[in-house]
């Protein structure tokens, strides 16, 4: 997965890497169906995330992983 920010709205969202990795497509579709052309998709520091995308990001880490705290 590829957090890169849309130009549209100035927001990252998560796209899948197989879409950007791939030079022949024009646009791309994030998990939350954002679409923007591959242009305006750009690789720069996060500030702010789509709120969609981190929830069905968030879905994709598997149940059986435990969160231990030190104490």
């Amino acid at each position: 997965m590829d957090w890169l920010m849309s130009a549209y709205d100035s927001t990252w969202h998560a796209f899948p890497a197989a879409q950007v990795d791939d030079p022949a497509r024009t646009f791309y579709q994030a998990l939350c169906d954002h679409s923007v052309p591959a242009r305006h998709a750009e690789h720069t520091a996060p500030r702010v995330f789509c709120p969609a995308c981190l929830v069905l990001y968030g879905a994709h880490i598997p149940d059986e992983q435990r969160w231990q705290t030190d104490g």
